[in-house]
């Protein structure tokens, strides 16, 4: 019987770092887990951009990732609201996203969020999900958390800096 809630990727997890053949392109991105739940939740402002960066980063075979504790973050809505097939439905969409891995939460992880904790007061789930990108090699984060941007370990992009994530007037 297949368990619905594993959280196992959907190919094979190559753990090396890769550098950059081109410069600005990304092969490894960590996207925070508001990336999903926009997208899910069919934002008005932020679902057609998010859109439009899978599909791209999908042609470049970049790959993306997060850290198991995403799926927290992601399904705690629909169970909130009692609604167990919409959750099941999230973690089906996740395990099967081409080129999207899910890292398991390892302790070199969570001594790099600490790290993080103490030099930028981040949450700790902020800062294991940076952590999670950082030990696996990835060189762009994908967020709309604003604070994300003090780092300085890795290239982050905040969907509400992009002409295309600011609010219309």
């Amino acid at each position: 019987m297949t368990d619905l809630y594993a959280a196992e990727p959907s190919a094979f997890w190559d753990p090396t770092p890769k550098a950059r053949p081109t410069p600005g392109r990304h092969d490894i991105i960590l996207l925070d887990s508001c990336i999903w739940i926009y997208l899910f939740e069919d934002h008005p402002q932020y679902a057609p951009l998010i859109d439009t960066m899978l599909r791209q980063w999908a042609r470049e075979s970049a790959s993306l990732i997060s850290s198991e504790l995403s799926l927290v973050e992601i399904k705690t809505v629909p169970l909130r609201h009692g609604d167990e097939s919409i959750a099941v439905e999230y973690q089906l969409y996740l395990n099967n996203f081409p080129g999207f891995f899910l890292m398991p939460i390892e302790r070199a992880i969570l001594n790099h969020a600490a790290r993080l904790r103490a030099r930028y007061r981040f949450k700790t789930p902020d800062a294991i999900i940076i952590a999670t990108g950082l030990e696996r090699g990835a060189t762009l984060a994908v967020t709309n958390d604003l604070a994300w941007r003090n780092l300085i370990e890795i290239e982050v992009l905040c969907l509400a800096d992009l002409p295309e994530g600011r609010a219309t007037r």
